[in-house]
């Protein structure tokens, strides 16, 4: 099949070519039934068929994806269709809706002070979050420049950014990015590399003359490949990556505010100091030749002071001498910023907002399976009492509305409630705000403590597992999915790139939605991988184990395979685990005059 504008790959439309760089070439692309939009990177033939690319790409992808940061592009997910191997990753666009770069943004101007600030203060928290991503270890981007520095928004302090491409140098290879950055180059001049050439016995140039202002953002692209790479790194020493990040973070500086690459010695231009920050130590300081003098966090170095009727000032003592050694971040902090609390609110105004329910009936049905998981065995009957469940999973303004009541982040007994760097929902200044356009979707990076939390606000409760897996079979007799004996991407949301609004795929026979897919929900029950052999002896109203490591989650989610969506399938994490799939639905008990 050829890649072309208006062609299908997979479940993604490619609706517009942004052009080919080092993993091939890329697609601004939409999902055909989410309509979200998104950047497809397209291997290379060589790349997709090289077997130790595609070992580290499958142990490296995982890592990548799991990097989320507002200030970091994401990447959704990678897939495989049509003998193509791709990257569906985060498209940032500005505000016409255009790619654009830092590159193209600043053109061959000088970026003002304070645009470079707000572009470093951005840029530094992004890579200070990304070093310590993975433990001691962290995720270093490799290759950090204006190119993939971009641009989501225009304010009148300067660009709102997004570094893009993060991981992709270590997962790729250097010399294959610098290749495929070459043969890019050489296709895209219309002309042929003569060495290349020459070995399959051709010797011709290119056969017209290259017209160098045809080719200027190609050529820049070139030239960044390796002028904003560090200098052990030309030396081919790629032992301490984060460390070449921040020489590439010093040189982006310098580069902002100079126009210009150093060389050799530079003297700052005296003008650079009237908003408080001393730009020759920071930028300095990153470029210190030797890695270990480069400081190991960049945020701290953009911490202004902010005491009334004095003139900002960078809040670092002795610059000059303090930056040559690795930062002591949690040292400074505590010296510099006051502790803060919360302001005390009058929150009795705070309502819930409510969630429909369904009444199912008391009666006798059948849970687990036996042929799926051996922990899914046996299929056996349970007898429930009456009980009403949400018709959809709890959504973000839902959560929000709970969060502005209680005020932080913590129950009473200081378990998480959300993790906010795995939700949609963000706290600015002390306020709970959603990002826009996902009230209506399900709240993720919710732990079990915040889900009981939630429903007990609102009075009710989660449900057991028996009851979530009759809610799902919808009273089907047999049905292996809630929507029968199979399931289609038109009836839930599964192996897509991010959360849809609840509600936006057809109910099962109950009339409730989104049982299949779109976020992991949470029940009350203790998890045990042998419960329902001895459960079944036990089939009144079950509530699972007395005791356990692990609670229960149903349902599958939106970066679940088919096989995850399952009726009779069980997951299971730590009740104060968190992360992008992890949602809930309320439930609570029926008083019915018939009981």
């Amino acid at each position: 099949m050829r890649l072309e504008e208006g062609r299908t790959l997979g479940d993604w439309r490619l609706l517009k070519h942004l052009g080919q760089g080092a993993l091939g070439h890329v697609f601004v692309a939409e999902h055909k039934f989410t309509k979200k939009k998104a950047a497809l990177k397209i291997l290379p033939e060589e790349l997709a068929s090289d077997r130790g690319f595609l070992t580290r790409f499958e142990d490296e992808v995982g890592l990548i994806s799991s990097v989320e940061h507002p200030g970091i592009a994401r990447t959704y997910n990678a897939s495989f269709v049509d003998g193509y191997y791709f990257l569906a990753t985060e498209c940032v666009v500005d505000d016409h809706q255009e790619t654009k770069s830092l590159s193209q943004y600043s053109g061959s101007r000088r970026a003002t002070q304070q645009e470079t600030l707000k572009v470093a203060e951005q840029v530094a928290e992004a890579l200070d979050y990304a070093h310590t991503a993975n433990g001691s270890e962290g995720l270093a981007h490799g290759n950090l420049k204006p190119n993939n520095v971009m641009i989501s928004e225009s304010t009148p302090s300067g660009p709102v950014v997004k570094i893009a491409d993060f991981g992709l140098f270590r997962m790729i290879g250097a010399g294959s990015v610098l290749m495929r950055s070459y043969k890019a180059a050489v296709e895209q001049f219309g002309g042929a590399d003569p060495f290349l050439l020459s070995k399959v016995g051709q010797d011709r140039y290119p056969s017209s003359a290259i017209d160098a202002k045809q080719y200027e953002e190609l050529l820049s692209s070139l030239a960044q490949n390796l002028l904003f790479l560090s200098p052990e790194q030309r030396r081919g020493d790629w032992s301490d990556p984060i460390s070449a990040d921040v020489w590439s973070f010093g040189l982006l500086l310098y580069w902002m505010l100079s126009g210009t690459i150093p060389e050799g010695a530079w003297e700052l231009d005296t003008r650079l100091t009237n908003i408080g920050i001393d730009w020759d130590a920071i930028i300095s300081s990153c470029l210190a030749l030797d890695p270990v003098k480069r400081p190991r966090r960049l945020a701290p170095l953009f911490v202004v002071s902010k005491t009334p009727h004095v003139a900002p000032s960078v809040v670092i003592p002795k610059m000059t001498n303090m930056l040559t050694q690795p930062l002591n971040v949690q040292e400074t902090q505590d010296k510099q910023i006051k502790e803060y609390s919360p302001e005390k609110r009058d929150t009795r105004g705070v309502q819930p907002i409510l969630t429909e329910t369904v009444l199912i009936h008391k009666g006798v049905y059948n849970r687990g399976s036996n042929q799926g998981c051996r922990d899914e065995i046996p299929r056996h009957p349970v007898h429930v009492d009456s009980f009403s469940i949400d018709i959809h999973p709890v959504t973000n303004e839902q959560f929000v509305r709970f969060l502005d009541f209680l005020g932080d982040e913590k129950d009473p007994q200081n378990h998480d409630i959300i993790r906010l760097k795995d939700s949609r929902i963000k706290r600015s200044s002390g306020r709970f705000g959603i990002e826009r356009g996902y009230g209506k979707h399900p709240v993720v990076g919710v732990t079990w403590y915040g889900a009981i939390a939630y429903a007990s606000w609102v009075g009710k409760r989660l449900p057991t597992e028996a009851e979530w897996e009759i809610a799902c079979c919808g009273g089907l007799e047999h049905p292996t999915y809630s929507t029968g004996e199979t399931i289609e991407k038109t009836q839930a949301n599964f192996f897509s790139s991010d959360t849809t609004p609840v509600m936006s795929y057809p109910p099962n026979e109950y009339g409730i939605y989104d049982m299949a897919g779109n976020v992991y929900e949470w029940c009350f029950d203790w998890y045990e991988y042998n419960y329902y052999e001895y459960s079944s002896q036990e089939p009144d109203n079950p509530k699972g184990p007395i005791q356990g490591v692990y609670r229960v989650l149903r349902g599958g989610c939106w970066k679940s395979l088919k096989e995850d969506l399952r009726c009779a399938k069980r997951h299971r994490n730590n009740p104060g685990a968190a992360n992008g799939t992890y949602g809930f639905r309320c439930a609570q008990d029926a008083c019915l005059e018939e009981e």
